[in-house]
């Protein structure tokens, strides 16, 4: 019994040094994390902020300097506080962002169904006729917002729709984008082999590296892309290109060749 004691006396030490390196590691990964979570967004000088007043906080505190460490530990209770009331939409959007980027590539069909539209039976989604509208819309130069849904509910992230509830079919979509159409104005929301929703506001990036000349459409189909895993093509009015924004990023200048390639690979059939 002496013997097992003086064992673990001795290999406790080691034990809280391990633990004491797997928390700075643990720390640091989450620190990264967040720091890649944020980048490119209006959060990230508010996260670098709080970052820095931390540091300095512990640094005073290890240096044995009670006032100020107890100071920044006051600003750093009050100011948490403060941030959570003023940031609350941002915040909520965040979080928003770590479960939709939470990586689950093919949830189980009980769940899917739980989730999706009013429990309704997923038909086949019509990729041709999104890529046929597509085409010609980019041809007459007429700007177009499609939203795609994947496994991220949208109905949190869309504001100011028009209900809609109705197949997918190429003139449909050509006459919702026409110039002379009440509804061409904000996007198009398909979700579960349906029409959804026509009119649709999209919350616009925050990235400040974006190019000059990209207009509200393009800012708008990468936010819904930054915060969930939706996929959102883009007309653009002044060019006639197309474009698609997902998994965070917008791809530019799609031929509709490659529109098409890439529908069918994230949204075609997958082979259970």
């Amino acid at each position: 019994m002496n013997f097992l004691l003086e064992s673990w006396e001795a290999i406790l030490p080691l034990i809280q040094f391990a633990a004491r390196i797997f928390d700075v590691v643990l720390v640091g990964i989450i620190v990264l994390w967040l720091y890649r979570l944020t980048k490119g967004t209006s959060a990230i000088p508010v996260f670098m902020g709080l970052l820095t007043i931390y540091l300095i906080w512990k640094v005073v505190t290890f240096m044995g300097m009670p006032i100020l460490g107890e100071l920044l530990g006051q600003f750093i209770g009050v100011g948490i506080l403060a941030i959570i009331i003023v940031f609350q939409q941002e915040i909520r959007n965040f979080l928003f962002s770590i479960g939709d980027r939470a990586n689950i590539d093919k949830p189980k069909r009980w769940l899917e169904k739980l989730l999706s539209i009013r429990h309704e039976e997923r038909a086949p989604l019509r990729i041709d006729e999104i890529s046929t509208a597509v085409k010609k819309l980019a041809s007459r130069k007429e700007g177009a917002l499609i939203i795609l849904q994947r496994s991220s509910d949208l109905t949190l992230h869309l504001q100011s729709s028009t209900k809609l509830n109705a197949d997918i079919l190429a003139p449909l979509i050509e006459a919702t984008f026409h110039k002379d159409n009440s509804m061409h104005d904000g996007g198009m929301y398909i979700a579960i082999g349906r029409i959804r929703a026509v009119r649709c506001v999209l919350p616009v990036s925050q990235r400040n590296d974006l190019p000059a000349e990209l207009g509200m459409r393009h800012r708008a189909a990468l936010g819904l892309a930054e915060k969930t895993d939706a996929l959102i093509i883009v007309v653009s009015e002044e060019t006639g290109l197309i474009s698609i924004a997902m998994d965070g990023e917008l791809h530019r200048g799609l031929a509709s060749e490659d529109l098409l390639e890439i529908l069918e690979k994230e949204l075609g059939p997958k082979d259970d």
